[in-house]
Parts: structure tokens; C-alpha cells; sequence
């Protein structure tokens, strides 16, 4: 039988189906990690059940920050406070396993942030004050997701984890809903996250890299299960260490929805079509719904978010 305490592999081993999913913390200042930062996650990593930690995402380029406050790994010199972090969660777990997330945030950024216009796949109509990417930009935004990705793995980092979802610029080229290029990245929506993704394989080697994956919208006209599915087979096809599924423009809550795992008709297809373990998030707020999604197939992996931001000490009376 089937239990939460089952040996899995997502490019390193881990003990646990219990994942700590990346949850912006808004405690970094000018992108350094800062000591509430460390004390935050060192706090966290205490708690036995999770054996993988996912940390919220740092930006891999100066434009593609999403707020004042986020991590950053834009430049050579945040890599010294990110080996401070994962110093301080191997202090207290030297067992558990730590990706970092990787972002670009695209058009959800602000201009007066970055200091120029932000931009994306296309200009949205009804959104004057961003620009569509040309073929250099998407290339110099290719090679900072590149270069993020090799400060990650010299900053210690167990694996990571590219952000391709909840808005973020290479959901915005996944999406019928911001991408509304003529060419063929328009036409073939996953080229370019698929492109990003290949060339940080190229150059990472057997450093693990997983991906978060928006799979659905509830906007009409936006991503469905089936759009999810294929993407989820792109990235399995490629080489992805585990499949992240949660929602795309449209964010990681589900309108309509208040069950345990919210996303779970998502992350059963995709479970049901590709090789690599498959992570769900979404309203788990318990062990025992954590153990009930499992008995489902719903999943391999189920991230324990709010309840666990809610409480660091969750469920530890069950260890």
C-alpha cells in the first residue's frame, strides 16, 4: 500500500509526498535575502514531514521582477545570500531536498518598478503601456533563465523549479489569453517556455529541473485540462524532474472550487499521460486529505501551502 512516506525521485531522493510549495515570503530587500528570510525557512524546515522545500521565486532578470520586495538571482552577487539560505535549511534538514524557482514576470510588472515598459508575448489590446518581445529579447531573456539556473547550482540548490504559470511571462506565451502572436510562437503557444526550458537542460546537465505548469484558466477562451495535459507531456518529453500543476492567468486559486486539491483533474490526467512524479497543490489543508488524494491518483506529490504558512508546526503531532 501506498503512503505518504514513500521513497520517491525527482532527480534527487526524497522520503516524503509532502512538498512545501514555493509561497512568496516579500521579505527580501533589493532582491538580497535577508536574515527574516533565513529565520523564515530555517523555521519551516524543521517540520519532518516535507522532504522537498520548493522557495518561492527570485527573478532572473532586472525587468522581470514582480515586486519591490522578491528574491532575486539576476546577478552574479546574489548568489553568496542564497548559499546562506540553503546553508541555513541543510542546519536544520542536511536530508532535505531544495529547489529554487526561477521567474521572469513578464507584463505582471509595473513600469514604474522597472523603469521602462514591461513586456510580454504580444501588446494587449486594452494594456497600451507594454510591448511585445522581439527575437532578441527573447533570446536575452532565454540566457538569463540560463545563467539563473547555473547561479542556482553553485548556490547549493538541490534543483529548480522554472516558474510557467499563475500569469508569469512564459505563461503569458502558454496562454490563448496574452499570446496572440502571428508567428510561430503564436501559432505553437509552448515553443517558447519549451525553448527556455531546453537550453537551461543543455546547460544545467544532471542538475534536477522541475517545472510549475498553469494548466487551466476559468476564463473562457483560456487553457482547459487537455491544454495542460500536452504541455505536461512537452516538458516530461524534455526532461522535467517533476510536473508542478496549478492554475494558469487565472492564478492558483480555483473559483468554485473549496475541496481538497483543487486542481486534482488536472494533475490526474496529466499523471495518467507522463512519466515524471506529478505535484498538485490547492486547498489540502490536512494529512488525511493528503492521504485521501493519493488513494485517488490524484497525484505523486502534494504541496501544503497556506496551512503550512498558517502554521509551521502542522500536522507534526502525526510524525
Amino acid at each position: 500500500m501506498r503512503t505518504l512516506k514513500d521513497a520517491l525521485n525527482v532527480g534527487v531522493a526524497i522520503h516524503s509526498r509532502l512538498v512545501m510549495p514555493p509561497m512568496v515570503t516579500e521579505a527580501s530587500v533589493g532582491g538580497e535575502i535577508s536574515e527574516t528570510t533565513l529565520a523564515y525557512y530555517k523555521k519551516m524546515a524543521a517540520n519532518k514531514h516535507f522532504d522537498l522545500f520548493i522557495i518561492e521565486h527570485s527573478y532572473v532578470a532586472e525587468d522581470g521582477k514582480a515586486s519591490l520586495k522578491q528574491m532575486s538571482l539576476a546577478d552574479d552577487e546574489k548568489i553568496v545570500g542564497h548559499k546562506k539560505l540553503v546553508a541555513a535549511i541543510k542546519s536544520v534538514r542536511p536530508d532535505a531536498a531544495v529547489f529554487l524557482q526561477l521567474n521572469h514576470a513578464g507584463i505582471k510588472t509595473r513600469g514604474d518598478m522597472i523603469g521602462k515598459d514591461p513586456m510580454g508575448p504580444s501588446v494587449r489590446p486594452w494594456d497600451k503601456m507594454c510591448r511585445a518581445m522581439t527575437f532578441d529579447d527573447m533570446a536575452r531573456v532565454k540566457a538569463d533563465f540560463v545563467t539563473a539556473g547555473l547561479r542556482a547550482k553553485a548556490a547549493g540548490y538541490d534543483g529548480a523549479e522554472l516558474h510557467v504559470a499563475h500569469g508569469y511571462l512564459l505563461n503569458q506565451f502558454l496562454s490563448p489569453l496574452t499570446n496572440f502572436r502571428t508567428d510561430d510562437y503564436g501559432k505553437d503557444r509552448m515553443k517558447y517556455p519549451l525553448e527556455v526550458f531546453l537550453a537551461m537542460k543543455e546547460a544545467l546537465g544532471d542538475f534536477p529541473l522541475a517545472v510549475r505548469i498553469g494548466g487551466i484558466e476559468t476564463i473562457e477562451g483560456g487553457t482547459t485540462v487537455d491544454d495542460g495535459v500536452r504541455a505536461a507531456k512537452a516538458f516530461d518529453k524534455a526532461g522535467a524532474a517533476l510536473l508542478d500543476m496549478t492554475g494558469g492567468m487565472t492564478g492558483y486559486n480555483r473559483p468554485g472550487h473549496k475541496e481538497a486539491g483543487w486542481f486534482k483533474d488536472l494533475s490526474r490526467a496529466v499523471k495518467d499521460e507522463t512519466a515524471a512524479p506529478v505535484l498538485v497543490t490547492g486547498g489540502i489543508t490536512t494529512y488525511e486529505e493528503a492521504e485521501q488524494l493519493l488513494a485517488e491518483g490524484a497525484a505523486d506529490l502534494f504541496g501544503i501551502g497556506r496551512a503550512f504558512l498558517k502554521d509551521p508546526d502542522w500536522e507534526t503531532d502525526k510524525l
